[in-house]
């Protein structure tokens, strides 16, 4: 196989997630900065409470978007319409009746949420908090819709739908939120209900492009493709390892702010700027993954040993291209990235003593998020768990060894370990698994 066409198949597939990853700052941007223009301070608060716990839930159900591409890949390679049905039916159904729990059980876990995470605040932020909860839990059911829908339309190689419809409920959500908000009078229950709106409004969308590119398939539906226990077993199968992945990649994040904020504000805010510039490295090695998963299914699924083994190379060449370059941009101008983030000079400076660690972190995980894309292209959820148990148990050690004694370097080195075990082990176990080439 010529390696132009598929460079240029991975790059085709690639951008329109890419593009799609960078919109999501500015809605994150349009969000606060309305909170800041809400009257009493405590709505930034709010809002950020909110966001991050509503982030934090739904985010655990992201396994319902790589169980869904990795299926509907394979079954896709395999050309095997049934399956393509079954696999859109069954995700649907677990997303479903998910949201719904989640929405009727609203009452009993999600005031102690908001105290829990606010637990000195103010009556007015603990409100605030609340209130921002009760409405965007209305979007459960969307949210993970559209990880199901996405996860289809990925695996069936609609990376232009899907970035066309993200980009637009992220401008929806916008508007939407300003109106409620502001004119409407809602306040901060207004930007979570906004967000809601724009969920239910990208599900539809979704819907209707489906139904446009691949009504051929989606008119072949009859019940007894609806109910399928057998692929709902594999989703759970599946699942339930990608699940403790998330787990434990929630707990490194996390544990890393809370370590941070144990060595000063300056260093929490250093921190917190080297760790965008870690997410914005992520949105480009997202897209490639995504890439990646539908590409190393359809190969599994149509059992083409030879494209597999000419797909995974090229895809670890393009992503180490990619955070060469990176690398090189954060080595040689860190000053002029933070300086888009922040104007405060004494955090920029403490920044850059740190800077070089944040050198290391693309050439060292890079490799992380594409064997996750090729993995979950492969369903082979079992090795990214494992992989992560390793990599996580390594953080935690790293950090509690490190952190007294070097301070805010030993956690960076702890960060950097954690990233390059789980890049090294799911490099190793993972072509062992798709029976690669040494």
């Amino acid at each position: 196989m010529k390696t132009s066409p598929l460079l240029r198949q991975i790059l085709r597939l690639a951008l329109p997630n890419i593009l799609s990853n960078v919109t999501v700052p500015l809605l994150m941007l349009a969000d606060t900065a309305m909170a800041g223009h809400m009257t009493g301070a405590e709505s930034i608060a709010s809002v950020a409470v909110g966001a991050a716990l509503t982030q934090f839930v739904f985010g655990l159900w992201s396994l319902l978007r790589m169980g869904t591409t990795g299926f509907t890949a394979q079954a896709r390679g395999a050309c095997d319409v049934r399956s393509l049905v079954r696999q859109l039916a069954s995700g649907s159904f677990i997303a479903l009746v998910a949201g719904l729990v989640l929405i009727l059980l609203r009452p009993y876990y999600l005031p102690y949420a908001a105290e829990l995470l606010l637990p000195d605040a103010p009556a007015e932020s603990l409100a605030g908090a609340y209130s921002y909860l009760t409405y965007s839990f209305l979007g459960a059911p969307a949210a993970l819709l559209l990880y199901v829908y996405n996860g289809w339309l990925i695996g069936m190689q609609r990376m232009r739908l899907v970035m066309s419809v993200s980009i637009l409920s992220n401008l929806l959500n916008i508007g939407f939120s300003y109106l409620l908000a502001f004119p409407l009078g809602m306040g901060v229950a207004g930007l979570a209900l906004g967000t809601v709106l724009a969920q239910y409004s990208a599900l539809v969308l979704l819907w209707l492009g489906a139904l446009y590119y691949e009504g051929r398939i989606l008119r072949l539906v009859r019940r007894e493709l609806l109910w399928h226990p057998p692929t709902l077993l594999r989703y759970f199968h599946v699942g339930k390892y990608l699940l403790l992945r998330t787990l434990l990649l929630q707990a490194v994040m996390l544990s890393f702010l809370r370590f941070g904020s144990t060595l000063g504000s300056h260093t929490l805010a250093a921190n917190s700027l080297l760790m965008q510039l870690f997410t914005l490295f992520s949105y480009f090695m997202d897209g490639l993954a995504y890439a990646a998963e539908a590409l190393v299914g359809e190969a599994v699924g149509a059992r083409a040993r030879g494209r597999l083994q000419a797909i995974v190379p090229l895809v670890l060449r393009v992503g180490l291209v990619t955070a060469g370059v990176v690398s090189l941009l954060y080595l040689v101008v860190p000053k002029g990235f933070l300086l888009l983030l922040t104007d405060k000079g004494n955090i920029i400076n403490h920044a850059l003593g740190y800077s070089l660690w944040m050198v290391a972190v693309p050439l060292v995980s890079f490799g992380a998020f594409l064997w996750d894309g090729m993995l979950v292209g492969a369903t082979d959820s079992r090795t990214m768990g494992r992989a992560m148990i390793f990599a996580a148990s390594t953080f935690f050690v790293v950090a509690w060894l490190a952190i007294p004694q070097l301070g805010d370097h030993g956690l960076w080195l702890a960060f950097v370990s954690y990233l390059a075990i789980r890049s090294a082990l799911e490099h190793y176990w993972g072509k062992a698994r798709l029976l690669l080439p040494s």
